[in-house]
């Protein structure tokens, strides 16, 4: 005889709730991005989380950055009166909010309301859009994909254009209007991003440690210019990269690492298809309601900007972006972070199943600049 959990029963809802966020969220680019060795809060990961609002109440963030004082400081027997150095500080914040969605499943399901199996099947299908949901946010926030207005792919805040410190294009190029086929992604910009994160910017970008490793960045790179990087045969182009390549040993098993492509100047290389790119005819997706060919959440917007076959390839160092979660309360009386509800609907003809979150993020910017992003946008065809 089988066991019938019912709806909404308090195991189940603990345990699908967990699962949903192990599946999706844990797998994320994201999640790798604060799963370095380090606690998920520490400020030298490439992504900082913060879920002091999974604790307490609350939908704002705000975290600070506090720059090194400069300057000679007073010599001998000079008074310090008056030379001191005033204390100052940044802020950035960012807010979560709830996000949803929900599975139909329809079907006679007779005595057997809520079989496990078909908990299974949503959890899987569920976990699997939670995790495309905050990929795409990811990289249209590190991007500063304003082409997309819908907050529900911008990690529920509207995504913050490139500042122009932090903005840098292939070839002789200016803007992404003015590119062509000529300016693709080369290992030259590698080097460039480099110089810039630790020597020109206002606030250099610091680097990671892992294992005694210094990672001067992480790039994430469009699979179209990954192309143009792998058909580049070049001297001094992507065989050095191949041969700077991934050593075992040292990385083994750090997500970071997880799917790199290759690793040059201290820069650990990512193929990202999320990474924005071109028009909204040019990078399209299936919508299953209209059964027809959208613009995809990543595409850089009309032709008419000077969007088609463009690319932004992403450089990020220490705390590129903030991510943060909110609770929902549990059966047992402890927070969850995924609700996970069912209902049966249709004279329980229907099983709908609804799986939402409390969060948000946002890549970080202090002073009106990119704190720790640098965009590389090239031609990709």
């Amino acid at each position: 005889m089988e066991t019938l959990v019912p709806l909404n029963d308090a195991t189940a809802v603990v345990v699908y709730s967990h699962r949903i966020f192990y599946q999706a969220v844990r797998s994320t680019v994201a999640a790798k991005l604060m799963a370095v060795g380090l606690r998920a809060d520490d400020k030298t990961n490439f992504v900082q989380m913060f879920d002091e609002t999974m604790k307490g109440p609350g939908d704002t963030i705000k975290y600070d950055l506090i720059p090194n004082i400069s300057g000679p400081g007073v010599l001998g027997d000079s008074p310090i009166a008056g030379q001191e150095t005033p204390f100052t500080w940044f802020q950035d914040s960012f807010i979560i909010n709830q996000q949803r969605q929900a599975e139909l499943m329809v079907g006679r399901m007779s005595q057997q309301r809520v079989p496990y199996s078909m908990r299974d099947a949503g959890k899987t299908t569920l976990a699997n859009w939670w995790k495309e949901i905050i990929d795409i946010a990811t990289m249209n926030q590190l991007g500063g994909n304003t082409a997309q207005s819908n907050v529900a792919y911008t990690g529920l805040q509207a995504a913050v254009a490139p500042d122009t410190a932090h903005w840098i294009f292939g070839g002789d190029a200016t803007s992404e209007a003015t590119l062509d086929s000529a300016d693709t992604f080369s290992v030259a910009q590698i080097p460039t991003l480099v110089a810039m994160a630790q020597g020109t910017l206002t606030w250099p970008i610091k680097p990671v440690v892992l294992k005694g490793i210094e990672v001067a960045g992480i790039l994430f790179l469009h699979p179209l210019q990954v192309k143009a990087l792998k058909t580049n045969f070049t001297a001094g182009e992507w065989g050095d990269i191949y041969r700077a390549g991934l050593q075992g040993g040292q990385i083994t098993g750090n997500p970071i690492f997880t799917g790199a492509i290759g690793m040059y100047e201290n820069v650990v290389i990512h193929q990202d298809a999320r990474v924005p790119y071109g028009n909204n005819t040019q990078n399209t997706v299936f919508d299953p309601i209209t059964k027809t060919n959208v613009a995809a959440p990543t595409s850089l917007g009309a032709a008419a900007a000077g969007t088609t076959s463009v690319a932004r390839a992403i450089f990020v160092g220490a705390q590129a972006m903030a991510i943060g979660f909110g609770g929902e309360a549990g059966p047992n009386g402890k927070p969850l972070r995924v609700r996970w509800y069912e209902e049966l609907l249709d004279a329980g003809n229907q099983l709908r199943i609804t799986a939402g979150m409390i969060w948000g993020a946002k890549k970080t910017r202090f002073n009106s600049e990119d704190y720790a992003t640098i965009v590389s946008s090239t031609w990709a065809s």
